[in-house]
């Protein structure tokens, strides 16, 4: 391991006297936005995934994935298979930018170096941190992602029946829900994003030292370090999820109405009525968006690093 190159944190990266913190911000939501553009027909198709079914109160629409993909594009078209892309857009830029952005600065802050003794546990922290904060500035957005995507799912359930753009989706949350509705889920979106973001860039950072014992620093040992994050951060993510999702969902005038206190009566209520293996519904819809997502997230972030800071 003697010849392993250090990670330089983004906040020891001195360029042209740029604000570095800055530039960690821009790069990581300039990353998530390109990414998201790529990834969010998965992510539409996850999201019906996770909800069909739900409590057995909903009807099964779906068989799978590819089965997903066929009838959203039979009725709703390529549009359709983009709905909510806005939404995703200002979630995912809020945060990524965030995370990513403040990643390097809690690190870096709390000494981890490569070679230096609690390097993973340090990274660990870092990212669980960086998350947590991320997913609860973007949870707004994220909802009204969410209510989009279903939309067309349930097109007679009253509460989506104006959802017809994201203005008019906050517009009825607010007339509806209050400010409050907005911070639906919240609570749990930071912690699946906390858990998820914890192993993604701890995992990372550990496997592109283990990497560049190989390979010469570049997007080829990028590529292959967010291959192995994002296939880690699918199995421990999933079940927090699909609790974020039914959470997003529900609301004053759902036929649902508002069943689920929270993450942990979510995670109840679900494998009481539909078994354990709901809490993976969705499953390989996930591992298909989060893989690519990750990879181009984390390469693109990368990228945007090095071009922002020259």
């Amino acid at each position: 391991m003697s010849n392993v190159k250090p990670i330089t944190p983004l906040t020891q990266i001195k360029a042209n006297g740029n604000n570095t913190v800055a530039i960690g911000f821009v790069s990581g939501s300039l990353a998530s936005i390109c990414a998201t553009t790529v990834t969010n027909p998965i992510e539409l198709v996850k999201t019906r995934l996770q909800l069909q079914g739900e409590l057995q109160l909903s009807a099964r629409i779906y068989s799978g994935v590819v089965d997903a993909f066929k009838k959203i594009y039979r009725t709703e078209g390529l549009r359709g298979l983009q709905g909510g892309l806005f939404p995703a857009y200002l979630s995912q830029a809020t945060m990524q930018g965030i995370r990513l952005g403040s990643f390097d600065v809690i690190s870096n802050a709390l000494g981890a170096n490569p070679g230096q003794d609690y390097f993973f546990i340090k990274n660990l922290i870092s990212g669980a941190t960086a998350g947590a904060i991320g997913a609860a500035m973007g949870s707004p957005f994220d909802l009204v992602k969410v209510r989009m995507q279903a939309a067309k799912m349930y097109a007679n359930d009253p509460q989506f029946t104006n959802y017809t753009s994201s203005y008019s989706a906050f517009k009825q949350i607010l007339s509806k829900e209050g400010v409050r509705g907005l911070t639906r889920g919240m609570a749990t979106s930071s912690q699946r994003t906390a858990v998820g973001s914890a192993i993604q860039l701890s995992t990372y950072g550990s496997c592109k030292n283990l990497v560049l014992n190989f390979v010469e620093e570049g997007i080829y040992s990028h590529l292959l370090s967010s291959l192995v994050a994002g296939f880690f951060v699918t199995v421990g993510m999933n079940p927090f999820d699909v609790a974020r999702t039914r959470l997003y969902y529900q609301g004053k005038g759902n036929t649902h109405g508002e069943i689920y206190k929270g993450l942990m009566d979510c995670i109840v209520k679900t494998t009481k009525k539909e078994g354990f293996m709901a809490l993976y519904k969705g499953f390989w819809a996930h591992y298909i968006r989060l893989g690519p997502h990750t990879v181009l997230t984390l390469v693109f972030w990368e990228q945007f690093k090095i071009l922002l800071s020259k």
